[in-house]
């Protein structure tokens, strides 16, 4: 396995604890580890979401032309990719201290910036045109799935910052739903018996839809571990997406909210609605939430381009 080294600066101690579960500190701020790829983009993220106006920089073999590749956060080096080959870029702090000299940019200069920046609005347009996921959330009969049951599904395919397909389904509940779930959802036995489909069916169809897409919920650790627990005991392969928790980027910028309940964030964000507590509808709130999480935007920017 290729070796990997983090080095970071003025980090929260909780980050270096994270990092020195799996790798070795050798020197301070200085990290050195080997393991796959999966666990590498794994801890890169962690320091991506913890970092906060601390430096971090990550090396790592990679198949290129020079067989390494290197990714910086709050870095004043910046990473250009130069056909293929990385290369650092270095801001130019001189000042030019000389009176005698004209001010402003020779016609030579002005064209190559504007090349400069033309080209580099199509880099930031092709990354948009790469951005694609899925918003997902379920309801259910209670909170423990080894009790209770999935009964609603719902899920968004984003692409360009836009809504591109929906996915709905209710499933057939053998079971009777408490009061509770009924006045929450709206959803009663009746609607179940007469819409709901098979739940082995809902799932395969569900992951048809996302595909390979990373997935982004609200609280989704939640959702996620309902629908492994279900595809486990049908025998059907679990989840392997990878997952974006946007409630954690809402507790980085909201710091003092009263909860991090869906409905809080809505109106930490300004956005006046009630939550249904269906699984379309709950979706369709998230997405404009993530429209509205500065921090979450940037860290879809960044796992896009890199």
């Amino acid at each position: 396995m290729p070796l990997t080294v983090i080095t970071m600066k003025n980090c929260p101690p909780s980050l270096r604890g994270d990092l020195s579960k799996w790798m070795q500190e050798i020197a301070t701020g200085v990290y050195v580890g080997n393991f796959n790829s999966r666990v590498r983009e794994a801890l890169w993220e962690r320091v991506s979401q913890n970092v906060g106006v601390g430096e971090a920089t990550m090396s790592y073999a990679y198949r290129n032309e020079i067989g390494y590749q290197f990714e910086t956060i709050n870095a004043k080096r910046q990473v250009v990719d130069y056909e293929g080959i990385p290369l650092v870029l270095l801001p130019n702090t001189l000042v030019d201290n000389k009176t005698n000299k004209k001010h402003g940019f020779s016609k030579a200069a002005k064209q190559r910036q504007a090349r400069k920046y033309s080209a580099s609005s199509k880099n930031r347009r092709n990354e948009k045109e790469q951005s694609s996921y899925i918003i997902v959330d379920i309801e259910t009969s209670g909170l423990d799935p080894m009790k209770d049951s999935i009964i609603e599904v719902g899920a968004l395919a984003i692409k360009n910052g836009e809504i591109v397909k929906e996915f709905e389904c209710l499933i057939n509940y053998e079971g009777i739903l408490s009061n509770e779930i009924i006045s929450l959802t709206g959803i009663d036995d009746q609607l179940l018996k007469k819409e709901g489909q098979d739940l082995e069916k809902v799932l395969q169809d569900f992951k048809t839809f996302i595909g390979e897409e990373d997935l982004v919920g609200y609280n989704i650790s939640f959702d996620i571990k309902f629908i492994n627990y279900y595809l486990k005991k049908l025998n059907l392969p679990k989840l392997n997406n990878k997952s974006v928790d946007l409630m954690n980027f809402v507790k980085k910028e909201k710091l003092f909210l009263p909860n991090y309940k869906l409905e809080s964030a809505l109106s930490a964000y300004d956005i006046d609605e009630e939550v249904p507590h269906r699984a379309l509808g709950d979706v369709h709130l998230i997405y404009r939430l993530s429209l509205k999480v500065n921090k979450f935007i940037k860290f879809m920017n960044r796992k896009t381009h890199n």
